[in-house]
Formats: structure tokens, sequence, C-alpha cells
């Protein structure tokens, strides 16, 4: 009997090395299958950087059909011919899809409502939707996003709502955008560097240049709020990819310090934009080429 069971727990043992075994040897086979010099593959994350989306919805992809990939040893791996063909019928199913004006402020009034109760999950879902339906990011913020934020900022100042619903709102927004931030495709058209001055505390209007300016094709260094005026300097001296700055500027009583700033640049040889409240995101863009194009001549 004793001896049996030694016998079966030799068995186990190599039944288990065969089984590694086995599962390095359909690692190899699948390798040499579809990871050719004509075909090479890539992992979830790199498909998802090429194609310019969050890995997660790369992976949503996946599951629902739209991404063909394979599951090796609990990884996804996508060919590049899939991947081409899946990025050339999203570029083809783009535009006819777009949403249009309507369910743009249908949206945008459920956006408000999902904003007002905090609803973080809904208004990530709005975000995203309208995304993957082809909606640019400049139009999700200008159309979908700034109305409501407008109007719980203005229900705050006439008393109706306390800060934290407007806080709150804003805290959300930047963690949606953040999660939507476009990966530059291509080459670039430059650098951009964005921020606010000391004493300008509200960092959404820099999130919302540096989504914008990536989905333009922009690197951008995003430094965030309340930033001083001898480090933005600093920092350009020592960047010399930084073809230009923008610095967003909500608060009046330092107004005077962002212009101080942007001359300190602009004395660098660097264009610089001072945006203000009310801003289109669009025009920014249009000014930040114009910026870099007068530089060059």
């Amino acid at each position: 009997m004793t001896r049996i069971f030694a016998n079966r727990s030799k068995f186990s043992r190599l039944y288990f090395v065969l089984s590694l075994f086995s599962a390095d040897l359909l690692s190899v086979a699948y390798d040499a299958a579809v990871s050719d010099v004509s075909n090479p593959v890539l992992g979830l994350q790199a498909a998802a950087d090429e194609l310019g989306v969050h890995y997660q919805t790369a992976y949503r992809w996946v599951r629902n059909g739209r991404l063909p990939a394979r599951l090796v040893d609990g990884k996804y791996f996508v060919s590049t011919t899939d991947l081409a063909d899946v990025d050339a019928n999203r570029r083809q199913s783009k535009t006819p899809t777009t949403p249009g004006p309507d369910r743009l402020r249908r949206q945008s009034e459920r956006m408000h409502d999902a904003l007002l109760n905090g609803d973080e999950s809904n208004v990530r879902k709005i975000a995203r939707s309208l995304v993957d339906e082809g909606t640019t990011i400049v139009d999700l913020v200008e159309q979908v996003i700034s109305p409501p934020l407008r109007a719980i900022g203005q229900a705050w100042h006439d008393g109706d709502l306390t800060i934290w619903v407007e806080h709150r709102a804003s805290a959300i927004i930047e963690r949606a955008l953040g999660d939507l931030l476009p990966n530059p495709r291509g080459r670039r058209r430059g650098t951009a560097m964005v921020a606010a001055v000391s004493g300008d505390l509200h960092s959404l209007p820099t999130i919302m240049a540096t989504v914008a300016l990536r989905e333009a094709n922009w690197e951008v260094h995003h430094l965030g709020a309340d930033m001083p005026p001898e480090e933005l300097v600093s920092f350009c001296a020592a960047h010399d990819d930084v073809d230009v700055a923008v610095l967003s500027s909500t608060n009046p009583d330092v107004a005077n310090e962002a212009q101080d700033a942007a001359e300190l640049i602009r004395a660098m040889g660097i264009p610089t934009l001072v945006g203000g409240p009310g801003g289109r995101l669009s025009q920014l863009i249009d000014d930040v080429r114009d910026a870099v194009a007068a530089r060059s001549d």
C-alpha cells in the first residue's frame, strides 16, 4: 500500500511538470503561429496605445468580440493585422455615427443630474459612451460637460446649492477626463506646458486644456494648478522641447500674477497664452497652433 501511494506521488509530480511543459509549448506554438515577421502580436496595453484608447476600452472590445485577441497564460495578445482592421473600421464608422447636437444636449442634461447626485459611475459612463461613438474630447467638454458645470456653479453662487456639491462635481469631472486622456498618435504637432499660477487653485481648467491639446496631437507637460511663477520659468529652462505655454487663469485675484508669469516665459522665446473663464477649448487649439506658427516665421 505504501508503494502504491509513493508511485501516485511520483505520478502527480510528473503530471505537474508535464502540465507546465505543455503550457510553455502552447505559448511557444502561439507565438510561432501568429507572431511572425509579417504579423507580429502586441499585448493588450500596447494595442490600446496604438488605437489611442484606454486599456479598459480595449478590454471591453475584446470581451464583446469587436477586437480579436488570443488569451495566453492569462494575457491577451492582438495581432497587428487584426489591430489594423479594427482601427480602419473604427475610422470608417466614426463619421456617420458621431452623435448630433440633440443627443449631446440630452446627454448633457443627464450629466447635470448625475453630477448633482454625485453619481460618478454614470458620469463616466456618459462620457465614455459618447467618446466611443465618435464625439471629440473638445465637443464633449464644450457641449456636454461645461453646461452643467456652469449651471451648478451659478446655483451655488445664487445660494441654491452648497459649496461641496460644486466641488464634488468638479472633482468627478477631473477624474472622468483623466480616464479619457487621449494618447497622441503619429507625428506630434509640438510640445506644450499647461499650468495655473500660485493662488489659482482650480485644476480642472488645466486638465481640460491638457486633454484637448493631446487630442489635437500635442505632447503635453501638465503641471496642474497653484504653481509658483519662478517654478514655471525653471521648468521651461530645463525642458528645451517646450514649444508653447498655456496658463489657466480663473482667479481674478491672481490674474496679474498670471500675466507676469506669461511675460517671463515669453522672454525665454516661448509663446505663452493666458486663458480666462469662459474660454473655449476649440479656440485654444487654434490659438496654440497660430502662436507656434508665428514663432517659426
